[in-house]
């Protein structure tokens, strides 16, 4: 099965490029002043040398945003997320209110269960 090239990844690629360039080029223009590893210019290879900025003003403001960010989307030793299930089926289950405690603790289980694991794997520290 062929495809033509306007189907093809290549070509819906090359299609989008216009839409595209606006925000690579704001993103690389900041990237110049902050990390300029993070949006390389165009044709830059792993022999390129990258241009330093000489102040660390910009870096420090990215790494003072994205810890603000971890800590409103992944706070510590709270869960940011909350198991629950949807209305019509708590309501099926409110007449055995015994069934609906034992569904919320096994939830809470869950939860707990996830935010352990997320707190051995240290993903925090990758995060931010």
């Amino acid at each position: 099965m062929s495809q033509t090239p306007s189907t093809s990844a290549k070509g819906l690629y090359s299609r989008l490029e216009t839409d595209r360039q606006p925000y690579l080029s704001r993103a690389r223009d900041a990237a110049k002043l902050t990390i300029p590893s993070l949006m390389p210019e165009d044709g830059h290879g792993a022999t390129s040398k990258l241009k330093t900025p000489y102040q660390s003003l910009g870096a420090r403001g990215v790494n003072n945003l994205s810890s603000k960010l971890l800590m409103a989307l992944m706070p510590p030793n709270s869960p940011f997320f909350r198991l629950r299930v949807d209305d019509p089926e708590i309501e099926e289950a409110a007449e055995a209110t015994e069934a609906t405690a034992e569904l919320e603790k096994a939830l809470g289980k869950i939860e707990r269960s996830v935010m352990t694991e997320i707190e051995k794997s240290a993903i925090r520290v990758s995060v931010g």
